[in-house]
């Protein structure tokens, strides 16, 4: 419990260390960081959407084919996850990292970050995305929310606030 709470507390805050040098991930990392949030992403958005859409809709379903094909890209994804948060949390974290019960709550901190924002007239725009993508391969979905996130680091004022490394030259 005590390492929960220290790895909970160094995603939270990081360090003056870490703070101090601005640290960025690749467009490989950031995918491979939605691919590994993603299943968590969708239960946590169809909760929050429960109020404003249907139950039949896609992403309050808690089982299926669609969340089924992102659960199956979390166990790969991990390696690159876990490189794209040992850049952005303290370098304390990195220990925490490898430890064996790190992959299973690292969604489970991060889903909330991404999905608190999401009002409820959100919630129809979400499952319309949802279904336009659900025929997608699961990687091709997340290159494009790191494509977007890509242009949108590129505003004045981005609101993404993916630290993506090497914004003006793209791969």
């Amino acid at each position: 419990m005590k390492r929960f709470a220290a790895l909970l507390a160094l995603f939270a805050c990081g360090s003056a260390s870490a703070q101090a040098q601005p640290s960025c991930v690749t467009a490989a990392e950031a995918e491979a960081l939605v691919l590994f949030v993603a299943p968590e992403l969708i239960r946590q958005a169809g909760a929050r959407c429960a109020n404003a859409l249907p139950a039949t809709a896609l992403i309050r379903r808690t089982s299926g084919p669609f969340l089924a094909r992102y659960e199956a890209e979390t166990e790969a994804a991990w390696p690159q996850a876990k490189a794209a948060l040992g850049r952005l949390t303290a370098p304390q974290a990195l220990q925490l990292l490898d430890s064996s019960f790190a992959a299973p709550i690292v969604a489970s901190l991060i889903a909330p970050m991404v999905v608190g924002n999401i009002e409820p007239a959100d919630c129809p725009r979400i499952e319309r995305a949802a279904n336009l993508v659900q025929l997608l391969p699961p990687r091709n979905v997340a290159g494009l929310i790191v494509l977007f996130a890509q242009i949108d680091a590129d505003r004045p004022n981005p609101q993404m606030r993916l630290p993506l490394c090497g914004q003006r030259a793209r791969n």
